[in-house]
């Protein structure tokens, strides 16, 4: 009986550190560097907030963990329909987990309103 609930216990602890494991593959959407947020929010400032304001946002991937396809459809889908830009990108003291301690930093422009189809 003592070797099935050593069975169990081993079992449940490595299913959560296999959860755990599956998690941290996927990047992770963060807060931008500091230029990229100083220079979002000078805009903001110069030409006013609204919903077509650039915003800026940071995602964290592992270099070895994620391919750059995966991490610009990852932006892409936290962007919208709007379009995106890359702005740089750190490994250092950026805030990001060990296991995806690469940041690339990133401006959404939202799509702006349609133009008129009647002109004007």
């Amino acid at each position: 009986m003592k070797i099935i609930k050593f069975s169990w216990h081993w079992a449940l602890i490595l299913s959560a550190v296999g959860s755990l494991v599956g998690c941290a593959n996927e990047p992770i959407k963060v807060e931008a560097s500091r230029p990229v947020v100083k220079a979002v929010s000078k805009g903001a400032q110069i030409y006013g907030k609204n919903k077509y304001t650039p915003w800026g946002f940071g995602v964290c991937y592992g270099q070895s963990l994620n391919d750059p396809a995966q991490v610009l459809a990852f932006a892409k889908e936290t962007c919208g329909d709007g379009r995106i830009e890359l702005r740089g990108e750190d490994l250092l003291w950026n805030g990001c987990p060990m296991f995806q301690g690469a940041r690339a930093s990133f401006v959404c422009y939202p799509r702006g309103p349609r133009p008129s189809p009647v002109g004007g």
